[in-house]
């Protein structure tokens, strides 16, 4: 007891100096985020951006194959900070695409904004594979509409949307347009009907009540090879491989001495040597299958992505119904038991329950939540990445953490959203050219001055 009244000065010196030393960390940890956070927000702001129409003729020839190498060519063009003067001065975050697919009453048109400095090479990548394609410079076709939700009430009309995400881990795969057209319907002997995955989406969206409108927006940004990591682990564990672990060697050593030290009090101390080894199970005809697909989505060029839709429609005609399972069905057309499907992103939906938590102000819960989706909607916006980004962005009612992003590569983005093939029966509802577009000119500028 002598012990510790003699040195209480010293245990309170060292408990101030720890509390300040865990106040300085989270005060620098707090400026750095703040000032990374208003260097990014200054760099987005300066970002211009067109949006380009897809003028579709008559006649398709092509898969989506050719929209799949589309998105491969635009993953090139993939930009990231390179030092520190970028990251810290510049603010610069890599750049991202959306695509869009809008049913006015019906009539669908089809988009993608596209940062103002790659416009040419959109173009030149678009031609190279839908040679008959247009691209025409619009002006975005969201300003017609309000821009809070109270205009939209004083009209008599209202608003419904959500977000999808990939319901498992990302490096599990959805079902790829190569399966739909190895798999052609047979009507008889001479005529069969090739399935184009598209179809099923258009199908929805043309079925609308003509004073209706739904938009679908797929926002893709090119991300590096981090995420393939749980993916490679996840495959080799299925094969009986070693799974790929960090450390080792004197560094291991010194990690597990560190731990059984600090938990000897309430558990006995285990090493590397004294594990018992797992018993391996071998892989089944179904896991080989899927395998096989997760392996083919780890060889690809990843997009994070993320799918939302809006619904506008007057009070008379208004139906959730349509928008919640007609909508998420069509995208459902795309999941595996064995491999992944769509979720539908509850806590951004424009609708709750007082039995959800946390059961109050449900009203202002949900108004908050469609006041959110409209402004993330009109202006395209992917999730905050920064901690304080997310906080200084939210709401009393909505905070700004709710939101959730994929991964999907080339492929998986050329089945959900691509040209439609010309065996799509819903042709009529999509206004197409009538002449014929010629390719672009030999030594067609594709760089331009930033």
């Amino acid at each position: 007891m002598a012990f510790f009244e003699s040195n209480q000065f010293l245990i309170y010196s060292i408990l101030f100096l720890t509390g300040l030393l865990i106040l300085a960390v989270f005060l620098f940890k707090l400026f750095h985020q703040a000032f990374l956070f208003y260097k990014q927000s200054l760099y987005k702001k300066a970002i211009e951006w067109t949006i380009l129409e897809f003028k579709i003729p008559r006649e398709v020839l092509k898969t989506p194959r050719a929209m799949e190498q589309f998105f491969i060519n635009l993953h090139s063009l993939k930009n990231e900070p390179g030092d520190l003067l970028e990251k810290y001065i510049d603010g610069e975050v890599t750049l991202w695409w959306s695509l869009e697919i809008a049913s006015f009453g019906g009539k669908l048109h089809f988009y993608i904004r596209t940062p103002k400095k790659h416009k040419k090479m959109v173009e030149s990548g678009m031609h190279a594979q839908y040679p008959n394609v247009e691209l025409i410079e619009v002006e975005d076709y969201l300003n017609k509409f309000p821009s809070a939700t109270k205009e939209f009430y004083e009209s008599n009309e209202n608003i419904f949307g959500s977000e999808f995400f990939l319901d498992k881990p990302n490096f599990y795969p959805i079902i790829t347009y190569d399966q739909f057209f190895d798999k052609p319907v047979k009507i008889d002997e001479k005529r069969q009907i090739i399935i184009d995955p598209i179809s099923a989406l258009i199908e929805v969206l043309a079925g609308i009540h003509k004073e209706e409108n739904v938009f679908i927006q797929i926002l893709i940004s090119p991300v590096g090879e981090d995420w393939k990591e749980e993916g490679k682990n996840f495959v080799n564990k299925k094969l009986g491989k070693e799974e790929k672990r960090g450390g080792g060697g004197f560094n291991q050593v010194i990690y597990e001495w560190t731990k059984n030290f600090l938990w000897a009090p309430t558990e006995y101390p285990v090493w590397a040597e004294e594990k018992e080894a797992v018993k391996k199970e071998l892989p089944t005809i179904s896991d080989y299958d899927s395998i096989k697909a997760i392996q083919d989505k780890l060889s690809g060029q990843g997009f994070e992505s993320l799918i939302r839709f809006l619904y506008i429609a007057p009070n008379s005609i208004y139906s959730t119904n349509f928008a919640r399972r007609g909508i998420r069905g069509a995208f459902n057309q795309y999941a595996s038991p064995n491999l992944n499907f769509f979720g539908n992103n509850k806590l951004v939906e424009t609708r709750t329950r007082w039995v959800y938590y946390p059961h109050v102000f449900v009203e202002k819960r949900v108004e908050a939540r469609k006041q959110r989706l409209l402004y993330n909607f009109k202006n395209r916006l992917l999730p905050e990445k920064l901690s304080f980004g997310k906080f200084i962005t939210s709401h009393i009612f909505n905070f700004n953490n709710k939101s959730k992003t994929s991964v999907f590569v080339a492929s998986e983005l050329a089945t959900i959203y691509h040209i439609p093939a010309e065996q799509v029966l819903t042709a009529p509802h999509i206004e197409r050219t009538e002449s014929k577009k010629m390719g672009p000119p030999a030594g067609l500028p594709i760089f331009e001055e930033e």
